[in-house]
């Protein structure tokens, strides 16, 4: 049985940050997917990024910005949503009519396409940005709410990752804690099901850390962050230095 998508997501009100001016750049290649890249061009190691269902929020560049920094690795935030991400305009899916809910629900939920073309796409993709960032020799995947569960799914055998991690996760099934073959790191909301949350603890054992944000609702890492908040702020910034400790054991 496999989760789907969070409720708390969908219907938190997202708080509007726009002091935060962009560190990195987009890049549009004219055959791949579009990219969000922010950090050191000269780093041996990087950091895969996947956002969560608002796609290139202003929290989600000051995330990547924020993880790269804390990490000192290349971060590269890939489009994987395109155009159905869930506009951040949309503070919550309980304020719209119900055809706009069910429009926007319908675009995203045929876009992940139950997972089964993104693990392709990052795969293809990491191929690519090889070529373009040839001095990088390991690679780490990390992903919020949806993307938690690619950063998932790439954490099986024959990955090209030697690291993943995700957090407030979502669509959770079963199999996923005990698939995983690389070092992980999962941190919980106070909103996702504790049962799910003790799977990946179990499963992961020596592998892997799991922490639970016991204050924190599902997207305090993600679009969802209200960083004006002196200590939601200081959770958010909590949360990315234990993603960024734990990655550097092995980048």
């Amino acid at each position: 049985m496999t989760t789907g998508p969070s409720k708390a997501c969908l219907c938190t009100p997202l708080i509007l940050f726009e002091s935060h001016t962009a560190k990195g750049v987009f890049l549009e290649p004219t055959s791949s997917l579009k990219l969000y890249v922010t950090g050191p061009a000269t780093s041996k190691s990087a950091i895969v990024f996947i956002y969560d269902a608002y796609g290139y929020s202003d929290q989600i560049l000051f995330a990547a910005d924020t993880l790269s920094e804390l990490s000192g690795t290349l971060v590269i935030v890939p489009d994987i949503l395109g155009e159905a991400a869930i506009p951040p305009k949309y503070q919550s899916l309980d304020e719209v009519t119900e055809e706009e809910k069910n429009h926007l629900l319908t675009d995203f939920m045929d876009k992940i396409n139950n997972f089964h073309d993104f693990p392709g796409q990052i795969l293809e993709g990491i191929e690519r940005w090889r070529t373009s960032w040839a001095l990088i020799e390991k690679w780490g995947i990390f992903g919020l709410c949806f993307g938690g569960k690619v950063a998932a799914l790439m954490s099986r055998s024959e990955t090209p990752y030697v690291v993943s991690g995700q957090a407030h996760p979502s669509f959770i099934a079963n199999e996923d804690p005990e698939l995983i073959t690389i070092p992980h790191i999962c941190l919980a909301s106070k909103d996702e099901d504790p049962e799910n949350i003790t799977k990946y603890k179990m499963a992961l054992d020596e592998r892997g850390y799991v922490n639970t944000y016991p204050d924190s609702i599902h997207g305090w890492m993600g679009t969802k962050a209200d960083l004006e908040d002196l200590e939601k702020n200081s959770c958010f910034n909590r949360g990315y230095q234990e993603v960024s400790n734990f990655f550097r054991r092995y980048l």
